[in-house]
Order: C-alpha cells, then structure tokens, then sequence
C-alpha cells in the first residue's frame, strides 16, 4: 500500500541573502573557470536564448558538473528552431514565430526536456534556412541532452521588482552568471582606456536587451563613463555580440542602470529513463486569482515511477503545500477526490521555477491517473494560455488543469480566461 507523507521542505539552495559585509568589493566569475567563452548572436534579437544558456553554462561549470572539467557548449539553435514553427511538433507546443526571445520561454522549453542540446549537434548560423535540411529527419528528442533545468530564481515576477544589488551578487556568488534585461542604445557605449564601459538610465521601464551579469566591482569608478553617474561601481556583463567587441566581449555597467531582473539557473544531469509530464508546453503566460492549481496526468509508459513535481511561484516568500492523489484507471472530474499518496510543504524565499524531490517513490502503471494539487498562499497562479506575440497556440483541453480558491470547489480550466493550463509538472523514471 502506497504511503501517505507529510514532509516540510525548505528550499536549501537558496535561503536568505547574507550580510552586506560578507560580501567581496570586488568578484569575477572569470577567475574561478565558472564562465564559458563569449558567442555571437548576429544580427537576429534572440539575446535571451543566447544570455538563459550562458547562465545554466554558467551554474555547470559552478557546480562541476563534469568530471573531466571540460565546458559545456549548449546550442541555442536547438532551442530557436524548435521553440517556433517546427512543423513536427503539435502547434500548441510552438511559440509564436518571430517573437521577442527571453530567459522564461527558454525556461519552459527546457522544462520539458527541449533542450538544452549540444551546440556540436546543431550549431548556431544566421543562415536559417539550412537548418531545416539537416534536421528535418530529426525530432528534438534525437538530439542529446546533458543537462535539465532544476530551478530558476526570478528577480522579476509579481512582487519581485524590489531588487538590491546585494541579492544579485549573491546569486552570482552561489549559481553562477546570472540574467538581466536593461535599455541598450549601441551608439551610447563608450571606451574609457581600456573599459568599455555603458550607462543610460533614460528610459527606465523599457528593456530591448539580455545579457550575464559576471562579476562586479564596488570601486570601479564613475569618471569612466559617459554620462557620468552620481557614483562609482559597477557590474561586469558578458555579451553576446562576439569576441571582437567591447573588450573581448565583456562590458561594465554602472551600478545605477534601471536593470530588470537577475534570473539564476540550478541544472543537474540528464536521466535519459525520465518521463516528463505537463500541459504548460509554453509556460508562464499570465497569472490568475487562485490560492489553489491542479493537473491531472495518466502514465504513458508500461511502469514509471513518479518522483519529483515542479511549479511556479509567482511572488517572493511563498509558502506551497503539495497533494498527489491516485485515481486508478478513472479519470476524475475533481482533482482532490482520489487516494492521497503523497503530501509537501513548505517556503520559496524567491519567485520561480522549482522542482520537488516527493517524500517517496510511487511506482505507477500505465493508464493510471494521477493528479497533483499546489496549494500557496499567494492568490496569484500561473497559467498557460493564449497571449498576444507570444502563446498564440496554447491549447487548453477539458479535465486537465483545475483551480479553486477554497479547495473544495473547483473551476475547470477550459472556463479560466478563454482557457487555460497550471503550471504544473510531474516527473517519472522508467521502471528497470
């Protein structure tokens, strides 16, 4: 008989931001190998695809992930060609085409397991058409994937805009390169000897780039930019317009410039027997007014073992309780009126993507429908659904995803905002 659990689990990766006085003047990740090697995005605006797989090169390399020491190289075409319009997919699994690229899209790609692939295996050109040729035979699960994406830290959600530059180094400090967003003028970069150096906080709540943020320097002083600052300091940021600009690729950003954001990535490596599960193919799209998300899932596989769940958090300091229920081979109309198998509690100091070890293994077979229940103090869900220029295909279906704010009455779906899915996964292995 499967085992109710109740556990309360503390996010350890991430806690609480240390003391101001803990933290170093000056850092560069560059000095202890935990930043790979400056790429060229040309002249297409996919930034945020190019700085999200910087920053989870970045957290591999942090946390030594490969034991011959060698670098990782994930291929941002991978994810480019098929995030949108790849003709092999479900439409409902393709972005919008030729939308604004940024680190949250690339996040629910590799949530469910698209990518991050080799940069080896599928190489980034601006010559797009010859992409199709040589992967036209190929889905995206042909192509190896080292890594998953665990967690990631978001700066900028609901509630999150609050930023200290304290919290970003020690993100930095802990994962590795994080992401940023601010407004990028080419002709306002400016050569102070031997810095390239930006600053131009003129349009504040408007952001046209992404890049890493690498390293700062409290000391770095303001006379080295054009215009000036009311003080010294600054961030170091790796680029992603080659090697052959700014200085080798990197740049400093005055301390003073409006930033959005600083998302941190956590990977760990690949279980190629892992089964993913979820109706969210795009994401975070928008939040709705629930305290309370489900999914329903059934086992494709002839025996898996369910381990792990993962949601969102749309807002600092919230407090989730999870419920996994089994409902056999019946598909329920009420994600709560199975058999409880599982339950988890606990706080996510920072918004985000988060993924749950549950407190046991369930071995499950096919046909069998699961659902799990996310619980949050926080009356703000995030859904998947049709969102102009960016999730114009999502699709919502009947009996899939539910919320509720009480827990006892439940709204399907299909009649949240002209439909809509939780954020919601779980995740199985393969039974040996």
């Amino acid at each position: 008989m499967k085992k109710i659990l109740l556990c309360m689990i503390l996010l350890g990766a991430w806690v609480a931001i240390c003391e101001a006085d803990t933290l170093p003047s000056h850092y560069d990740l560059r000095d202890y190998g935990r930043v790979t090697s400056v790429k060229d995005q040309g002249r297409f605006a996919v930034c945020g695809v190019f700085a999200a797989y910087g920053a989870m090169e970045s957290n591999y390399l942090t946390q030594g992930l490969d034991s011959a020491g060698k670098n990782p190289d994930f291929s941002e075409m991978h994810s480019i060609y098929y995030g949108y319009g790849y003709s092999g997919l479900r439409p409902e699994q393709n972005f919008t085409p030729k939308f604004w690229w940024e680190r949250f899209s690339t996040t629910a790609l590799c949530a469910r397991f698209m990518g991050p692939a080799l940069e080896k295996d599928m190489r980034y050109t601006e010559k797009v058409k010859s992409v199709p040729k040589s992967a036209a035979k190929k889905s995206p699960e042909d192509y190896e994937i080292p890594v998953r994406l665990r967690d990631a830290y978001f700066l900028s959600f609901i509630g999150a805009n609050n930023i200290d530059d304290d919290t970003r180094k020690k993100l930095i400090m802990d994962h590795g390169a994080i992401v940023v967003g601010f407004y990028s003028e080419s002709k306002k970069y400016h050569r102070a000897g031997k810095y390239y150096t930006y600053f131009n906080n003129k349009r504040k709540d408007i952001t046209t780039h992404e890049v890493l943020l690498v390293g700062w320097d409290d000391d770095f002083s303001r006379d080295n930019f054009n215009p000036k600052p009311s003080r010294n300091g600054a961030w170091l940021v790796k680029n992603s317009w080659g090697k052959d600009w700014g200085s080798k690729g990197y740049f400093w950003l005055s301390y003073e410039q409006y930033l959005y954001g600083g998302t941190a990535y956590i990977v760990e490596k690949f279980n190629p027997n892992m089964r993913h599960y979820g109706h969210d193919d795009l994401g975070v799209c928008q939040t709705a007014g629930y305290s309370w998300a489900a999914s329903v899932f059934k086992i494709r596989g002839d025996k898996e073992i369910l381990k792990e769940v993962a949601f969102y958090t749309a807002k600092n300091d919230t407090d989730y309780e999870i419920s996994v229920y089994d409902f056999g081979d019946h598909e329920p109309s009420d994600p709560t009126s199975g058999k409880l198998i599982a339950s988890c509690a606990g706080n996510m100091k920072l918004a985000g993507y988060y993924t749950i070890n549950l407190p046991e293994e369930f071995p499950m077979k096919q046909g069998e429908y699961f659902s799990v229940v996310l619980k949050t103090n926080r009356r703000a869900m995030h859904i998947e659904t049709k969102h102009a220029k960016h999730s114009e295909n999502a699709v919502a279906h009947e009996r899939e995803s539910y919320f509720s704010n009480d827990g006892v009455k439940w709204v399907d779906g299909m009649d949240v905002q002209g439909g809509s899915n939780a954020c919601i996964k779980a995740f199985t292995v393969l039974e040996q």
